[in-house]
């Protein structure tokens, strides 16, 4: 026991390092795959981040050298340019000229005023003033221009100073020689330019401009294009070392790390895959020794096959989510890795045993069959076909569902439209409300009455109660109405079943008696005649009648064994027929011929009529002679002495019909449909020969050929059809 336990153990064991080996694998793969560019050599100054910071960097040494060329040694105006220089300027004549222009009116009203008194002494001195304002205005925008001046070309020389150091700082990372042939001058922040050898052995990255290798490159062609224009030619190189912090070797660094770490995870992916395998083939030789995965077989087949499918879709989605969304393989460890990797291991688990669940529906496809319809889909296809399978009753209570959430809702708006005294809002609500209560409400509390008693006509008849009926009130045949009726015809049709297994039953203990009867009654008397056989001093003459009781006693017990077979073969349908077309007319002759002698010793008289003597029927001639036999005797037996017995044979459309009517010597009073049961006879006192299964029999040879036997009874007057089809 203990052993069993502990390979048990061993097997789970391998079990989950089956699933930690599979997990790390798929971690590894996605990692390697979301990450494959890493992989290559320098891959980052490829990147669109280390091409930003290039295409940067050059456009802050083109506006150095190009835009602000001998920027130390040019004057103000020089700085700013001509043409923000001359905005200034405009922009501060333009402010000024306002207040010139109301100075000037100012004083040409006054002067007016002057001349217009008399006053043209006082005209030299109010010029004089105007000139003095004037002379103000403009010595104050002079000064405020060169103000505005003087702050624009600070803020140019911080730009320029601003450049200057961001080119310095960044002179770790890249170093560039550019030679301008224009002018003949060299940009560099260099000592002396840079050889093939040194580039080779002392940068991690170079680029020549112009270059035309670049041209398809986004980022450096408007690079080549004013290397090109302004005819400069230089290089850009990142050198390998570098003294303090440097954004791109910082970079660079990570990358590298990155590309490292991927090496590693490539390696790890190869063991975990070949353990993976190794285990799993390990296990599949142990597969009968599993039954914890039965176990789990059996819990996952309890899940319909369709959800399943979807979560197992799900499991896989998460598992894919989450080893691209989180980065597993980092340092240091952390305890998040660990629930990574169970999550992962559990998804493992979950479509493994989806897999396993696959292979086998894929082998046994009564599998799949037994699962797929416990399906949800086939749950919800069938509930849905249910749901459509009756469209008006759908239909109706969506419409009084919806009529009925429209009631209140028109209540509300019509309250609303009273208050504000909309009339046509009032006038539509208000005759919707008005024609849900008279209508819609009378309607569903009907459909609601009928319910109930149709429930509790249900429940009557539940009890036992089959007397009880379901009365459908109202005008048309809704689906309630047909329930109901459909319940009263169950009921009533309960109820004759229920009379019918009542006389069954009396038909049954009265068969078990008839039965008891006709056999003891010729068994008594072979009993009591052997007895008499026994006794001693028998004349011969006796001895010869006892025999002859003894023989016609014992034929009789033969006949009704026989019948009783017989009939029991015809009930169960276990009869070969010998089908042929057989002449009716002449198998009714010969029956009637072989029963000629004791329809002359009786007192009956036969009328027999034949249409004509050529009416063939596809029959078996044996049996069909049995059904003839049978009838001619029942007659013979049963019939009023001193009567006739009509018989007739004729065909109508596709059939042959043969009918026998006679007149009862007993009182039939019975229903026809008993006389087809086993040892039933219209002489219920039974002193009548025979076994009581003729017309059971002769209706089971008759149906057994696809033909019908039918009795009418009128009081003592008796009538047989038979109709055999052509």
């Amino acid at each position: 026991m203990d052993t069993k336990s502990k390979n048990k153990l061993g097997l789970i064991l391998v079990s989950l390092l089956f699933l930690c080996m599979t997990s790390l694998s798929f971690l590894a793969s996605a990692d390697i795959a979301l990450r494959t560019d890493y992989l290559q050599q320098d891959r980052y100054y490829k990147t669109n981040g280390f091409q930003e910071e290039l295409s940067q960097f050059i456009d802050m040494v083109k506006r150095l050298h190009f835009n602000y060329r001998g920027y130390p040694d040019k004057t103000d105006m020089e700085k700013l340019g001509e043409d923000q220089y001359e905005q200034l300027k405009s922009d501060f004549a333009s402010s000024s000229a306002g207040q010139m222009e109301e100075i000037n009116q100012h004083y040409a009203s006054l002067i007016a005023e002057a001349e217009a008194s008399g006053k043209a002494a006082n005209v030299p001195k109010l010029e004089q003033a105007r000139d003095q304002e004037l002379q103000k205005i403009r010595q104050s925008q002079e000064e405020s221009f060169r103000q505005a001046v003087k702050q624009a070309v600070a803020a140019k020389d911080q730009e320029y100073r601003d450049l200057e150091d961001s080119i310095a700082l960044r002179s770790g990372s890249f170093r560039y020689y550019i030679v301008n042939k224009n002018r003949d001058e060299v940009y560099t922040n260099v000592p002396t330019p840079p050889s093939v050898e040194e580039l080779k052995s002392n940068s991690v990255y170079s680029i020549r401009f112009p270059n035309s290798d670049n041209e398809t490159d986004n980022s450096f062609r408007w690079i080549n294009h004013f290397f090109q224009t302004n005819h400069w030619e230089g290089i850009i190189y990142v050198p390998k070392n570098v003294e303090g912090y440097s954004l791109i070797h910082s970079n660079a660094q990570y990358y590298a790390a990155i590309r490292e770490r991927l090496f590693k995870e490539c390696a790890l992916l190869v063991i975990t895959a070949v353990a993976a395998v190794g285990l799993f083939l390990y296990l599949r030789k142990r597969a009968a020794e599993l039954s914890f995965v039965e176990g789990s077989l059996f819990l996952l087949r309890r899940i319909p096959v369709d959800l399943r499918i979807f979560v197992l879709i799900f499991a896989v989605f998460c598992a894919v989510v989450l080893a691209i969304s989180v980065s597993f393989f980092s340092l240091p460890l952390r305890p998040e890795q660990l629930i990574i990797l169970g999550l992962e291991s559990f998804a493992a688990a979950y479509v493994t045993l989806c897999l396993i669940e696959a292979a086998r529906m894929l082998r046994d496809r009564e599998l799949w069959q037994r699962q797929w319809q416990k399906s949800w889909f086939v749950k919800y296809r069938e509930l849905l076909t249910d749901v459509l399978a009756n469209r008006n009753i759908l239909v109706k209570l969506i419409l009084m569902v919806g009529l009925s959430l429209a009631f209140p809702v028109s209540a509300l708006v019509a309250l609303i439209s009273l208050d504000r005294r909309e009339e046509l809002f009032l006038l539509v609500s208000g005759a919707y409300c008005l024609f849900y209560v008279t209508i819609v409400l009378p309607y569903i509390l009907r459909r609601i009455s009928l319910m109930n008693k149709i429930f509790r006509g249900a429940e009557e008849m539940a009890a036992g109660n089959l007397d009880h009926q379901i009365i459908a009130t109202g005008k048309g045949k809704g689906n309630l109405s047909r329930l109901a009726d459909n319940l009263n015809n169950i009921k009533q049709g309960f109820k004759e079943s229920v009379e019918g297994q009542i006389k069954s039953e009396r038909l049954k203990s009265e068969l078990i008696t008839n039965v008891s009867h006709d056999l003891k009654t010729p068994l008594t008397s072979i009993v009591n005649y052997v007895n008499l056989l026994k006794g001693e001093n028998l004349k011969p003459e006796e001895v010869a009648s006892y025999i002859e009781v003894l023989d016609r006693k014992t034929q009789r017990l033969k006949v009704l064994i026989d019948d009783l077979f017989e009939a029991s073969k015809m009930a169960s349908g276990a009869v070969e027929l010998q089908v042929e077309n057989v002449n009716v007319a002449s198998l009714l002759n010969q029956a009637l011929a072989e029963f000629s002698d004791k329809i002359e010793e009786s007192s009956l008289t036969f009328r027999v009529q034949v249409e004509q003597q050529q009416m063939f029927a596809k029959l078996d001639g044996n049996k069909t002679w049995r059904v003839l036999e049978n009838l001619i005797v029942n007659a013979l037996k049963y019939s009023m002495p001193n009567t006739r017995v009509y018989v007739s044979l004729s065909e109508q459309n596709a059939e042959v019909i043969l009918t026998m009517k006679n007149v009862s010597a007993y009182e039939i009073d019975f229903d026809a449909e008993e006389l087809f049961e086993r040892f039933k006879r219209g002489d219920k006192s039974r002193h009548t020969e025979g076994s009581g299964l003729g017309l059971a029999i002769a209706k089971s040879i008759v149906e057994l050929q696809g033909g019908r036997l039918e009795i009418e009874i009128d009081g003592d007057y008796f009538k047989v059809t038979v109709a055999f089809p052509k």
